[in-house]
């Protein structure tokens, strides 16, 4: 796959819009919780090999306890690319860091660890956001201990908001929502990568709202709007979203509208070690669902 092929997003905006959000992003990440409850739970570990486990975009540091727990042994250090978020996962975990170092600022494309110190490397819903990800892939890779690295990812999927997309064609020229890729174009980067042992899950969840304008609110709050380069970069219209409301209104069952979620669970290790061998050097399982 080249480059050319991947979605085009702006990452200055991805970074001004969450840092935007950030102080009242947990009012809105009931989805975002659900997935990483969900990934973890595809997650068991073997033994107590895990030194160092990286949360690559820890966002409000809402998950930092349950990876505690589940590496209970291990020391974790965040990562964020917007600093307001890092700074309230912080505040938010004082109990558990007391030193300020275990935070990061850098984003996923230029990550500062040395190759080969990190054993798990955990990623919640943030690899949508980076506008490389080929180069993501690669970095983990280099900073995964090679004798049994692994990282665990979710990200988001093509049919993510498909109805509110919909809802926008032939009312504008303009790309509306952000364009992510599909869980095969995932597959290869990653290969691409030189990571070994891939495992792609795909599964599709479906928020109800009782209308469009309350669905927009949510996006908004989470400081997930439209990334795209190929935006629009100017307000929307009132007379563009009045129609474009009434559109997705077409879309109610039983009085609510659907807004799709194609979500994306993997699974990738730095070496051949495969489920089952060498129960020194194995970290993690990959529960099936």
């Amino acid at each position: 796959m080249n480059k050319t092929d991947q979605p085009s997003l702006d990452k200055a905006r991805v970074r001004a819009t969450f840092n935007k959000a950030a102080s009242r992003y947990e009012n809105f990440d009931f989805l975002q919780k659900e997935v990483a409850n969900r990934l973890l739970q595809r997650l068991e570990v073997k033994n107590n090999n895990v030194k160092m486990v990286l949360e690559l975009g820890c966002g409000t540091g809402r998950i930092i306890p349950s990876l505690q727990k589940t590496f209970a042994k291990s020391r974790l250090v965040c990562v964020d690319m917007a600093e307001t978020m890092l700074m309230m996962a912080r505040k938010t975990n004082s109990s558990i860091f007391k030193k300020k170092k275990f935070f990061i600022c850098a984003d996923a494309e230029n990550l500062p660890f040395k190759p080969g110190l990190i054993d798990v490397v955990y990623s919640n819903l943030s690899i949508q956001w980076c506008p490389d990800p080929l180069q993501v892939f690669s970095n983990v890779n280099k900073l995964l201990n090679k004798s049994g690295g692994f990282f665990v990812f979710s990200t988001l999927g093509p049919d993510t908001l498909k109805e509110l997309r919909e809802s926008f064609e032939g009312y504008s020229s303009f790309s509306h929502t952000t364009q992510f890729l599909d869980m095969h174009q995932i597959g290869d980067y990653l290969a691409n990568a030189g990571m070994q042992n891939v495992v792609i899950e795909r599964e599709t969840l479906t928020v109800n709202y009782e209308e469009p304008l309350k669905l927009m609110k949510d996006l908004k709050g989470l400081g997930a709007t439209n990334a795209s380069s190929m935006r629009n970069k100017n307000l929307t219209s009132p007379d563009t979203i009045r129609k474009v409301i009434a559109s997705y209104n077409r879309k109610k069952i039983d009085g609510k509208i659907p807004a799709t979620y194609e979500v994306i669970f993997g699974r990738a290790s730095s070496s051949t070690i495969k489920d089952g061998e060498t129960e020194g050097e194995k970290v993690i399982t990959w529960r099936k669902t």
